[in-house]
């Protein structure tokens, strides 16, 4: 019992002094960072109102919050996506405010349950990856109201998401790490509660020296309603204890917590859990330039059906003597190939109509395959010296090619309805007509993926901007 006395006291020495620690350095760090956070999400959140993509929640004033919660986690109807992300952003951004406002950020306050909530908050939304394949319903809605202002041309909106998503994503990390801090704090407090209240009284210490790991926690839940009712029973914790106490690695056990929880290790500390600071590689978007060239073979197939299906249609019918007729006399054989088809516009949603001229549209697209081709885009990028032009150059062809390749899937399904309903008309067989539905998919599939490798790049390259801001250059940081 001496044993346990001394490293109790021990115990209880260190964790005072990372309470002190806690509350006069990163808890005041915490409560900078998710005002840093706040100014962040605000400045993406009231860009979408601006631009009209989503609606602010008319019933935000109403809310009475005495405790933060999460916005709804339920999958997004595609007709109301505006809306309803709209309200949970609201949400979200009311939530913030209250932490802002009304949070004390103190040892005492930022109890288990509430870092729980505030780390379940912080992972609301996947900043680290705003994609529209992420699997987070409110991530995923979001990514595509983004998307549709990356791919206009106000730059400054542009800047804005960029700079905003990359100070989310870094300030997140550090809060995780921060509030894992304090959590660490609470579980040793526990623990050195739970043996002062019962490991140290009467016989259980020598009941658990005895006894099964099991046994032993089956005593202690026992013991909680007597002596500790106002605690979770926690069993991970508890067996900690136990392990710290009666195992062959009860020494070492000990020492491992003293040391990390002891001021002087807080250096070390921030050596054990590293937060890399890397350059952002320009492979990454040389990558996404290429996925976006992939795309070439897919445009050449869709092209040779589109002129296949064109020329089955100005096949004559009737009688062979038409048909020799036709092929003697050589008669318009481009018979309507200028021609009005209808889509739906991606970025205002509303449906348009468009007059094409074939032969004039596969020469743009003939221009199209020329311009992907991986070599055109290997032989104009090697002659770049500066790596702030070969990232420029691979920006913009990305951008620019993606616009073209999201225009030719708009165009190219237009006119795979036009010949639909044309067939339908003429009375002929549709089933004579080959479709460019899987090539079309292919498409958007190296659409998605060089977006997703460009975001990626860009987001190295703020996080690694924001690092630098901060005044940090080595290789890592706490």
């Amino acid at each position: 019992m001496k044993k346990i006395k001394e490293f109790h006291e021990e115990l209880q020495s260190v964790l005072e002094q990372r309470r002190e620690y806690l509350e006069s350095d990163v808890l005041i760090k915490t409560k900078d960072l998710f005002k840093t956070y706040h100014s962040a999400f605000n400045a993406v959140f009231m860009l979408l109102l601006k631009k009209a993509l989503i609606k602010d929640d008319p019933y935000k004033h109403e809310y009475r919050i005495t405790e933060i919660t999460l916005p709804p986690t339920s999958q997004i109807p595609d007709s109301e996506k505006g809306v309803q992300l709209g309200i949970r952003l609201s949400y979200y951004n009311t939530q913030l405010d209250y932490i802002n406002s009304y949070y004390t950020f103190s040892s005492k306050f930022i109890t288990l349950e509430r870092i729980k909530l505030l780390i379940d908050l912080l992972n609301y939304i996947d900043w680290d990856m705003v994609a529209e394949v992420s699997n987070n319903p409110a991530t995923r809605v979001l990514a595509g109201f983004l998307n549709k202002i990356r791919q206009g041309t106000d730059q400054i909106a542009i800047s804005v998401i960029n700079t905003s998503l990359n100070q989310m994503s870094t300030t997140k990390k550090i809060l995780i790490s921060n509030l894992e801090l304090i959590r660490e704090y609470h579980n040793e407090s526990y623990k050195l509660l739970v043996r002062e209240k019962i490991l140290m009284q009467g016989n259980i210490y020598k009941y658990a020296s005895e006894n099964s790991t099991a046994d032993t926690i089956s005593v202690f839940k026992k013991k909680f309603p007597e002596v500790l009712v106002e605690q979770p029973f926690i069993p991970n914790l508890i067996s900690q204890i136990l392990d710290e106490e009666f195992t062959a690695d009860s020494e070492e056990l000990k020492d491992e917590l003293l040391s990390k929880l002891a001021p002087a290790s807080a250096e070390a500390e921030k050596k054990e859990k590293p937060v890399t600071i890397k350059k952002p590689s320009l492979n990454i978007l040389v990558n996404a330039a290429l996925t976006v060239c992939s795309s070439s073979s897919q445009i050449r197939a869709v092209l040779a059906k589109i002129d296949s299906n064109f020329a089955i249609l100005e096949e004559p019918t009737g009688s062979a003597f038409i048909k020799w007729l036709y092929k003697v006399l050589k008669l318009n054989k481009s018979k309507k190939r200028v021609f009005e088809i209808e889509y739906i516009d991606d970025l205002s949603g509303m449906k348009k109509a468009e007059k094409l001229d074939l032969s004039v549209l596969m020469r743009k697209y003939l221009k199209t395959l020329a311009e992907l081709s991986g070599a055109k885009l290997k032989s104009e990028f090697s002659v770049l010296e500066s790596t702030e032009k070969k990232e420029d150059y691979l920006l913009i062809f990305i951008a620019e090619q993606n616009k073209n390749l999201k225009s030719f899937i708009q165009q190219i399904q237009g006119i795979d309805k036009y010949l639909k309903q044309r067939a339908k008309e003429e009375k002929r067989n549709p089933g004579q007509l080959k479709g460019s539905l899987l090539e079309i998919n292919v498409i958007k599939n190296c659409i998605i993926k060089s977006q997703q490798l460009s975001h990626e790049y860009m987001a190295e390259k703020e996080e690694y901007n924001q690092f630098k801001s901060l005044g940090i250059t080595d290789k890592s940081v706490d």
